[in-house]
């Protein structure tokens, strides 16, 4: 699926920044948001990294870095599975088989010897597409697909054997976006610097690569949503496919 001009938003949204007082206060600066996570790190080595890096300079250097919290390339990812933050505890988003009110380590604890024993039942790389860079309220980020149906039902079914498994499953599970975060929006922007950045962004997009690979989904914690830090890969056998079929 090529990408096209066309899928980037011709609207913006002016409107109070989404993630202000919860991710990054209005300054930029980095809060506390703790949680677990299941990703795939975009390889450094790879082409849509290194397009996405020039995109980030860009941004460094432009007026609208006021209005962004930037996300180091270091922590760029696509999220496989949820997971959960300490902060948001509510049936769907929090374990069944766990208490609402208990400590995030027992959360940790839980889902590492869940995952230990995990298989994850398909062979890497998950080969994904480019399909839009999105400008919000909430921020700025790539939405991501896979590159056909075959890899679809792969990803799909996945998640479908992880929600299973940790007793998770968010409202939107079946239609959940893959995506790549690169800013969060921590100001409300006018039309005009909206229209602005979005000719930036336009631009930049036209050197975006419209396939790209990712590894073995990684086990990560998190503080905030400057580092996921990998606990571990995930287990990958010789066979894996045979497990979804």
């Amino acid at each position: 699926m090529a990408p096209t001009a066309a899928n980037i938003p011709q609207s913006i949204h002016p409107a109070t920044a989404q993630r202000a007082g919860e991710k990054f206060d209005t300054n930029g600066n980095v809060l506390p948001f703790p949680g677990n996570t299941i990703v795939c790190h975009l390889p450094q080595d790879s082409q849509l990294f290194k397009a996405l890096l020039s995109i980030h300079e860009k941004l460094q250097q432009s007026r609208f870095t006021k209005f962004y919290a930037l996300l180091p390339p270091t922590s760029w990812h696509m999220t496989v599975f949820e997971g959960v933050c300490d902060q948001r505890r509510k049936p769907g988003v929090w374990p069944k088989d766990l208490a609402l009110d208990a400590p995030l380590q027992s959360c940790h604890d839980l889902f590492h010897e869940k995952l230990s024993k995990f298989d994850v039942g398909i062979q890497t790389p998950l080969r994904m597409a480019v399909t839009g860079i999105i400008m919000s309220k909430a921020g700025i980020r790539l939405d991501l697909a896979p590159i056909d149906a075959t890899e679809e039902k792969r990803l799909r079914g996945l998640r479908d054997r992880l929600s299973e498994l940790l007793q998770i499953r968010a409202n939107g599970h079946e239609s959940y976006v893959f995506h790549l975060a690169l800013a969060y929006r921590v100001l409300p922007m006018s039309k005009n610097d909206g229209e602005e950045l979005l000719a930036l962004l336009k631009e930049s997009y036209k050197n975006i690569p419209h396939e790209f690979e990712l590894g073995i989904p990684e086990f990560c914690y998190f503080d905030d949503m400057f580092a996921f830090h990998r606990q571990f890969y995930l287990n990958q056998s010789a066979g894996g496919e045979r497990s979804l079929k």
